[in-house]
């Protein structure tokens, strides 16, 4: 299967789940292009964007990992290649 371009907007809501998080892109970091974060303090939040290229499977394992976590959700944005 081809690959894609994809971005995982991922939501902390539990900043003591970071070490998890942390673990599993890192499993996946020969797919990470990049990745950043930001603390949105008036919603006591954080917000991580990932972009990877990689087949859809990939991309969708790595946001069920990221979405069992709990306090922490994940969204999908793909375009193909």
């Amino acid at each position: 299967m081809t690959n894609q371009i994809a971005n995982i907007g991922i939501l902390v809501k539990d900043f003591s789940k970071v070490s998890e998080i942390n673990a599993v892109l890192h499993a996946y970091s020969d797919n990470i292009i990049s990745r950043s974060g930001m603390p949105y303090k008036e919603k006591n939040v954080r917000l991580i964007n990932v972009t990877l290229e990689s087949s859809p499977e990939v991309v969708n394992a790595l946001s069920a990992k990221l979405s069992v976590i709990n306090g922490v959700s994940s969204k999908i944005m793909t375009f193909d290649l």
